[in-house]
């Protein structure tokens, strides 16, 4: 952890973070291939990695946990024609079976590579939304746990704004599963 990160933590919401793999060394070229150059292919073994690691945490908390994605800045789909968090979630639900609630969406356009540590930690807050404002008064409707899963982890203010999002809806426990930690 940083200086800034010790002094002032920005993970408040949620009750466990769990990385698969730092942002390091021939990590960031896998990422960066994924994401950026756009290979696709890519996408089945990073699913096969956090199915894993979901059900890991699933036996260690003896229940089944539900999984939450981080949603994509409004028209990225349709500018890009696809998310990488979607695209995981989709063979997650495919493949294995694992429950996908779309419980977010973003309000954000700006791209967060885009951002500095102060803007992002700013602007998360105000970023996202419940996706359907009928969810937070449904309380059979929302579980008990979810595992908020993202590709990348920079400053931890995505998934702290998701979380506390989470919470206010009425989720108790909000465990956070990403592919990549920037540390």
């Amino acid at each position: 952890m940083c200086s800034a990160c010790r002094e002032h933590p920005v993970l408040k919401s949620c009750d466990g973070v769990f990385p698969l793999l730092s942002y390091r060394l021939w990590r960031k070229t896998l990422l960066f291939a994924w994401k950026i150059e756009e290979k696709r292919s890519l996408s089945p073994f990073f699913a096969h990695a956090l199915f894993l690691a979901i059900r890991s945490l699933e036996s260690e908390l003896s229940l089944s946990i539900p999984v939450v994605p981080v949603p994509p800045r409004p028209g990225k789909i349709r500018d890009k024609g696809w998310d990488q968090i979607d695209e995981v979630c989709h063979y997650l639900r495919i493949y294995w079976n694992v429950r996908i609630l779309k419980f977010l969406r973003r309000l954000s356009k700006l791209q967060q590579k885009k951002l500095d540590r102060v803007q992002r930690l700013e602007g998360a807050s105000s970023s996202y939304a419940i996706a359907d404002s009928r969810l937070s008064i449904s309380k059979s409707a929302v579980p008990e746990a979810v595992i908020l899963l993202d590709d990348v982890i920079t400053t931890g203010s995505t998934v702290e704004g998701c979380s506390a999002l989470l919470k206010k809806m009425g989720i108790k426990k909000v465990y956070v599963l990403s592919l990549f930690v920037v540390d």
